[in-house]
């Protein structure tokens, strides 16, 4: 029988992962939005603004996926585990995907948010079980999206949630401390409350790498701005923007994440739509465009957090 090639490898990986999922769903419940699986994503570190730091770090992260014969002629093996913190929208996710697509790895998304709150604490059996499918795989990027989740102090009062995360957590470190280096698995976790991140994943040897994914300054919302324009214009096959005037946009920006520039273009972009739709002849999207974009957007976000914090209830 001929070997496979890359195309159709890649697929009967997927339909296996997909067979075993269902039977792990038909074990635990429904795992649709909770586990995600992408086989070689082709994200990479170029498609994400700013974070040179981070980038780097994760860069070298990478060898232990492509190449860990390396780390074994210098008497040592690739690291488990890397934790990336810092608010929401920086782009950790996209960080994560980007590490598997640079090291041609099977890409496994666990939003804990969604896991825990259905299963609560017996989310750890389940935890193992993927893991240890993850880990017979291939190359793998294990991305714990919301480690704090892990907590569980979302769905339990105090007392309850400290007994129950001990004993998710004490499962999940189990199986990251019976990781065999020749697994070419690294489990990369996220999270936007470092303090609500159980000490004993962060100990030696599970999620030790520790990589910062701060809010951009104003040059890497610049970087972040422009490359949300070329996708843009690359989907549309067609010039959509003016030159922008970075000279007026970047002091009103302020403070704000990757994923609060993707909203404003998209706010824009439909403001186009919709003059289009109602029989107008929308021009490019100006400076002045985004001004107007980048306003109305702090004021319903101003809005959501009124919401957020029991003013409008």
């Amino acid at each position: 029988m001929a070997p496979l090639d890359g195309d159709d490898l890649q697929w009967a990986i997927q339909r296996r992962l997909e067979d075993v999922f269902t039977k792990l769903g038909e074990k635990f419940g429904d795992l649709t939005g909770r586990v995600e699986t992408a086989i070689k994503p082709t994200t990479t570190f170029a498609d994400i603004g700013g974070q040179p730091q981070a980038k780097a770090l994760l860069r070298g992260f990478a060898h232990g996926l492509t190449d860990p014969d390396l780390y074994r002629q210098w008497g040592t093996s690739p690291p488990r585990g890397v934790l990336l913190y810092g608010p929401p929208g920086t782009g950790k996710a996209m960080l994560a995907r980007a590490l598997a697509g640079t090291s041609g790895a099977i890409f496994y998304r666990l939003k804990l948010a969604n896991l825990t709150s259905k299963f609560g604490a017996n989310t750890g059996e389940l935890l193992q079980e993927i893991l240890r499918i993850a880990s017979g795989e291939g190359p793998a990027v294990f991305f714990l999206d919301q480690a704090d989740a892990l907590s569980l102090d979302h769905l339990l009062p105090p007392p309850q949630a400290r007994e129950a995360s001990a004993r998710l957590v004490a499962a999940l470190c189990e199986k990251l401390d019976g990781l065999a280096p020749s697994s070419r698995l690294l489990v990369v976790a996220a999270t936007t409350r470092t303090d609500a991140v159980d000490p004993a994943l962060v100990e030696p040897g599970r999620l030790d790498h520790l990589v910062e994914v701060p809010l951009p300054d104003a040059a890497a919302q610049q970087e972040i701005l422009e490359l949300i324009r070329l996708r843009t214009e690359k989907a549309a096959g067609r010039t959509i923007f003016d030159p922008v005037d970075y000279h007026r946009i970047l002091p009103v920006m302020g403070g704000m994440s990757g994923a609060d520039l993707s909203d404003i273009i998209r706010r824009t972009l439909e403001g186009k739509v919709h003059e289009a739709a109602e029989g107008g002849t929308p021009g490019l999207v100006t400076t002045d465009d985004l001004l107007v974009a980048i306003d109305h957007y702090k004021r319903v976000r101003g809005v959501v957090e009124k919401i957020r914090y029991g003013q409008y209830l």
